[in-house]
């Protein structure tokens, strides 16, 4: 299926339903609550400043903080780590 398909099916579906899914970004402090359970939870141990700094550097150079960019950058730390 071509990208072009997919849209076009996408609005058809949006307007015979009339429904809207929007997935808003979370703010700063959102975002680095979701890094820090994140790490938790993969078991990394990083100081908490340099998480910070380093997690809100990472969003930056992805365009935005979003759950998708806590994943990918505590999946980065873990290659990282080894």
């Amino acid at each position: 299926m071509r990208l072009q398909d997919t849209v076009q099916e996408k609005l058809s579906l949006a307007e015979r339903f009339g429904l809207t899914v929007i997935f808003p970004s979370p703010d700063q402090e959102q975002y680095l609550a979701i890094v820090s359970e994140l790490a938790r939870q993969a078991g990394l141990e990083m100081e908490p400043a340099e998480l910070r700094r380093r997690a809100l550097q990472w969003a930056m150079y992805q365009n935005g903080a979003s759950g998708r960019t806590a994943r990918q950058f505590v999946d980065y730390l873990r290659g990282e780590r080894g």
